[in-house]
């Protein structure tokens, strides 16, 4: 008998020791919701950095909400993909300036080499390898995006 009492005091105490941690997991899938909303918030109004930081803290502060987690994937992707995107245009436009004053200058000037046309050459070339970067990301993310779309359901 008194083994059978020890028996059923220990199952209590799983049992509420399941209770306990099932509701906690919810308690921070919910507050891992909410930040995720707050993010994506964020993200809609173009405010790329605080969206990052807002699902890094997300990560940190809630690791067992795992549904909230998968979701937060794709919404970070996407803070990366948009940013990428903003980043592009911009560099598009200062690519466009510095190669009209490239085609401004010449390599020579009265039979000398034009030193300015030269640092000019070098700086549309810096410009065009980091575009080049950027695009490389863009094309990342978007791939990413479609593969982790596939693996990840939306939370609550």
């Amino acid at each position: 008998m008194k083994h059978y009492s020890t028996l059923v005091k220990y199952s209590l105490l799983a049992s509420l020791a399941l209770t306990s941690c099932h509701e906690t997991i919810d308690r921070q899938e919910v507050q891992a919701g909410a930040m995720l909303g707050e993010a994506r918030s964020l993200l809609a109004n173009s405010q790329f950095s605080a969206a990052r930081d807002t699902i890094l803290s997300l990560r940190k502060r809630h690791p067992q909400a795992l549904s909230v987690r998968r979701a937060a994937i794709l919404t970070l992707d996407s803070v990366e993909l948009l940013e990428a995107r903003d980043t592009l245009a911009h560099l598009d436009s200062v690519l466009e300036h510095e190669r009209q004053v490239l085609n401004s200058l010449s390599p020579m000037v009265n039979g000398i080499t034009n030193d300015a046309f030269y640092e000019q050459k070098r700086r549309v070339y810096q410009i065009e390898q980091h575009f080049d970067e950027i695009c490389a990301k863009v094309k990342f993310y978007i791939r990413k995006i479609d593969i982790d779309s596939e693996n990840v359901e939306q939370p609550i």
